[in-house]
């Protein structure tokens, strides 16, 4: 960013990642995206302020298609628990 920060933490991956893992990755995130914004007013090049907006919604965008993808993974592992549960009560 304009300052030198970046995030240093690795984006999770929505097939493997746990709860906690990507609440605690979006609560990163979130704090990041509110510190380069307030830091925004102070970027005089309108390229420069334009190229962070475009990082930080390329952030978003990169977190919010692993949380989708985490949804659909949990909802299949839920789907398979259930199952799994029918299958041994029932037989």
């Amino acid at each position: 960013m304009h300052n030198g920060q970046s995030i240093s933490v690795q984006l999770p991956d929505g097939r493997t990642a746990t709860f906690a893992d990507m609440q605690s990755y979006g609560e990163i995130l979130q704090q990041f995206i509110r510190e380069q914004e307030q830091a925004l007013p102070a970027v005089q090049d309108v390229s420069r302020h334009n190229e962070i907006i475009d990082y930080l919604q390329l952030l978003a965008d990169a977190y919010n298609q692993q949380l989708r993808v985490f949804k659909a993974e949990e909802s299949r592992r839920q789907r398979m628990f259930q199952l799994s549960l029918m299958r041994f009560v029932g037989g």
